[in-house]
This record gives C-alpha cells, structure tokens and sequence, in this order.
C-alpha cells in the first residue's frame, strides 16, 4: 500500500515543534524517497529513530549517575557515538561537533586512568617505581639549609625528591634522589608529622597534596586500593631497614 496521508513526524527529545528531523527530510529528497514506502516501514523507520534519541538521553544520565571514573567515561563514549548518529539523522551540525569532539577527550580521560591503575599495580608488584605518580606532582625548590617539614607540624602533602640530599635527623637517615616521603600521615589519625627534614644541599621536590591523593582514590576505589598496598609495602621495608640499624 503507498502512503496518501499526511506524515506526522516524531518529535527528538531537546527539539522544538516538528524539530530537525522534520526540517532535515522536508530539505532533502529522503521525503519524496519516504512517501513511497508503506506506512508500517515509516513507523518503523520512526520508532527506531526514537529509540536512538532515548538511548542518548539514557546514556547521558548514566554518565552523570556514575560514580567511578573509569564506567563514567565509558558511558560517555557512548554517548557520543549515539550522539553523532543522532546529530547525522536529524541534520544537526552542533551536535555531532559536540560529540565528535568529546568522544577523543572520554577516550583519553578513560586511557589515563587505566594507564594509572596499571602502573601502581606494576608498582606494587615489582619496585618502588613511582613514576605513575608524577603528572599528578608539582615543583618546589628548597634551598640548603631549609626544612621541608618539622616534627609536630600538620601534614597535608607526600613529596618526591628529585635533586640534593635531606637528613631526617630523628632517625639518622639521608635521602637521595628518588625517594618518596611524608606519605605515611595520610593513614595517621592526627596527620602530624613525627620526624623532621633539613635540606643537606639545594634540593628540587615535587609535592602531591593529601586532597590530590584523596581525589584520585575516590574517581577510582581500585587505584585506592593498590596505593595502600604500595603504602603499606613501604611501611613494611621501613621496618626491616629500621631493624637492620638497631642490629
């Protein structure tokens, strides 16, 4: 049966009265292609347009309800290819350049974060390697002769030292490049720092916020979980070096 009716076309969700779609068929020959066809294919065609325009929706609240960075950003890729299909079909220009556009973005954010997991489980597993942690830093400079931290003082940063020398004079230990501390108050009840650090020589640091680590711990539990793995482990290699000292 050829349709002799009048078409009354679907109305997307965020569209205005018959909205691009509408506008998009009228404007092309796609509307003299649909007249031919059978109303049944028509609604079908319809109902399936719909269906895009809700999984869509769905996906974008999805991605806002997410709680862990890592399904969040897999929600929102996508959402953006069902975003792009969508903007293709109703003719919109502005939505498939959002969508194009944050669908790289979603996929980097996503990489980075798996990039990270794999890290400090390679950390954990292996070395003391902390190179995972770095883009998360920032520099300081301390000339010689300066204190990082006092014993008593509140503790709110874990630092890595880069370049020069610190004694930690409490317990009789100089640390060299490479070496990560003041990481261990963040599992104190009163986050004070126990010991201090006096710069040997001018030294280069780069420092991480305790509300960094936090923040990381809570876009995804399972790097939460291999960081106090990691901490741990360096508590326990703490101990055996401070047993070999009392020896």
């Amino acid at each position: 049966m050829v349709l002799a009716q009048t078409v009354n076309f679907p109305v997307l969700p965020g569209s205005r009265g018959r909205g691009a779609f509408h506008d998009f068929l009228h404007g092309t020959e796609m509307f003299n292609v649909l007249t031919t066809i059978s109303s049944d294919a028509i609604h079908h065609i319809f109902n399936a347009v719909a269906l895009v325009a809700w999984l869509e929706a769905l996906t974008a609240i999805g991605a806002a309800y997410a709680k862990r960075m890592i399904p969040l950003r897999t929600v929102a890729i996508l959402n953006n290819v069902i975003g792009v299909l969508l903007g293709a079909i109703g003719g919109s220009i502005q939505t498939i350049v959002e969508h194009t556009v944050n669908l790289p973005l979603n996929f980097a954010r996503m990489q980075e974060m798996r990039r990270l997991i794999a890290n400090v489980r390679q950390a954990y597993e292996t070395d003391m390697n902390i190179e995972w942690l770095k883009p998360f830093m920032h520099p300081r400079a301390i000339k010689a002769g300066g204190k990082v931290f006092s014993e008593g003082d509140a503790a709110d940063e874990a630092f890595l030292l880069v370049e020069g020398r610190i004694e930690i004079p409490e317990r009789s230990v100089v640390l060299t490049p490479g070496a990560l501390f003041g990481e261990m108050a963040l599992f104190t009840k009163k986050r004070e720092r126990t010991a201090s650090t006096v710069c040997l020589s001018d030294v280069r640091l780069l420092v991480i916020t305790y509300e960094q680590f936090e923040q990381l711990y809570f876009q995804n539990p399972e790097f939460g979980l291999y960081l106090i793995r990691l901490i741990v482990r360096r508590f326990e290699m703490n101990q055996s070096e401070t047993r070999v000292m009392d020896v």
